[in-house]
């Protein structure tokens, strides 16, 4: 089963809502600098992020509580695809933001 994380884009800079870049972290430029991110800052779409977890079931889902984790086979190092639909539109990497679960992009597709 994949889990799908849903986030706004309308928001700007850091998505509500996982991390390894093909390229070093010290020249990633910032998202901010690409050619495309005053359009896509605007975008009000919803982004889902798949995550492959291996035996979750539907009762697993359904049993989640508030601050519970969940095991996944995705490498903690590596950026996740960030999609619009079936269009990937970016990678990004999860992290923790004032208690909460966010994606924060690390680059543009």
């Amino acid at each position: 089963m994949n889990t799908q994380v849903i986030a706004n884009a309308s928001s700007g800079r850091e998505i509500a809502a996982i991390g390894q870049s093909a390229l070093p972290a010290h020249s990633i430029p910032p998202m901010e600098e690409h050619l495309a991110w005053p359009m896509i800052a605007r975008l009000p779409v919803m982004l889902a992020v798949s995550i492959p977890l291996r035996g979750f079931k539907v009762s697993g889902l359904l049993g989640l509580r508030c601050g519970q984790t969940v095991v996944s086979i995705w490498k903690s190092s590596e950026d996740v695809p960030l999609n619009v639909g079936p269009l990937q539109i970016g990678w990004g990497e999860f992290e923790v933001v004032e208690q909460r679960m966010a994606l924060r992009l690390t680059r543009l597709a």
